[in-house]
């Protein structure tokens, strides 16, 4: 489909109709051939999650590092299973192959690797190609980060459900915040050795040292301090309570990207530019609010998260506070 408009504001949207068009050329890549293994190496590294912790921040402050290469786009989602997985092996090599041959470590970060058990057998199909790949996790508070990802699916329209009701019916938002229990799925395959678990609080309140932490598991120079290191990706300001983006394309998004069900940080972007071109709306303003959450309920959400994060506790040692829950 061609876009004939010519003038006006909407020509300020054309460099993202040229990255939507770049990204679905670059998924869309693969070996016509099985028998030929295209080029590029697989990654040293994974950033496996978590969901509402950080990820999109950390991705950037990583792939800012001279002696990095990750993919331009975030979440490549190949070890989920599902479309991407389908397509092999060397599809998901080829998105490394731009990577320069003094690249010391190459990577993705994919938060549905540590979405267990609505996506299984990651783990097991990380190790069965990249059983020496390094592991970074990064957590957040649980309590927070449920409240985060409830206020995130009600303001896309996804989640219609009052929170009290929809964190214990709908078992993803208690699921992804036992970090513990995703973590586990992991050692069934992987020595703690290849995995590094940073906090979110940390991320933010001591960043510069955590990075240095992730940089040197890394096997990289861990002096070098990003450009973008003051700078916080894909805050809550930045998000629309519903997506402006013309149903077709959403549906289109969905149809090449199937694990995600849409291109989070290509959209986010695109609704920045949209946003200078519309008043922002009632519901935006109050996606911006934090969620309150009565003593009453955080207390059964605590209660419901207690073992694992003392599990949690014992993974990752005495320096380990568990966000005082146990």
């Amino acid at each position: 489909m061609t876009t004939t408009c010519q003038t006006g504001p909407l020509n300020e949207l054309r460099p993202g109709k040229d990255v939507v068009r770049s990204l679905v050329s670059l998924l869309r890549s693969q070996s016509r051939d099985g028998s030929r293994t295209l080029p590029g190496r697989l990654p040293t590294f994974l950033i496996i999650g978590g969901m509402k912790a950080g990820t999109t921040s950390l991705y950037h402050y990583v792939r800012d590092h001279p002696q990095v290469f990750m993919p331009p786009f975030k979440a490549l989602e190949f070890f989920a299973g599902g479309a991407h997985w389908n397509r092999g092996i060397d599809w998901y090599r080829a998105q490394f192959a731009a990577a320069p041959p003094d690249a010391v470590a190459l990577g993705e970060a994919s938060n549905v690797y540590t979405k267990y058990p609505r996506y299984a057998d990651v783990p097991k199909r990380i190790h069965a190609y990249m059983p020496e790949a390094r592991l970074v996790y990064v957590i957040r508070d649980p309590v927070e980060r449920i409240r985060s990802h409830y206020q995130t699916r009600e303001a896309e329209g996804t989640e219609h459900a009052p929170f009290a009701e929809a964190v214990f019916e709908n078992p993803i938002y208690l699921d992804y915040s036992r970090y513990a229990h995703q973590i586990d799925q992991y050692l069934e395959y992987f020595p703690l050795e290849q995995l590094l678990v940073i906090t979110s609080e940390g991320l933010r309140s001591t960043r510069g040292a955590t990075m240095a932490r992730v940089y040197e598991f890394l096997g990289i120079d861990e002096a070098f301090v990003s450009p973008n290191l003051d700078r916080d990706f894909y805050e809550t300001k930045d998000r629309a309570a519903r997506s402006p983006i013309p149903v077709w394309l959403r549906k289109s998004l969905k149809k090449h990207f199937p694990a995600a069900k849409r291109a989070k940080e290509l959209e986010n972007n695109l609704l920045r530019t949209l946003r200078g071109l519309r008043p922002s709306s009632e519901g935006a303003r109050r996606q911006a609010r934090s969620l309150a959450i009565p003593a009453e309920l955080r207390e059964r959400l605590v209660d419901a998260l207690a073992d694992d994060v003392q599990r949690l506790r014992s993974l990752l040692g005495p320096e380990f506070d568990g966000w005082g829950i146990a």
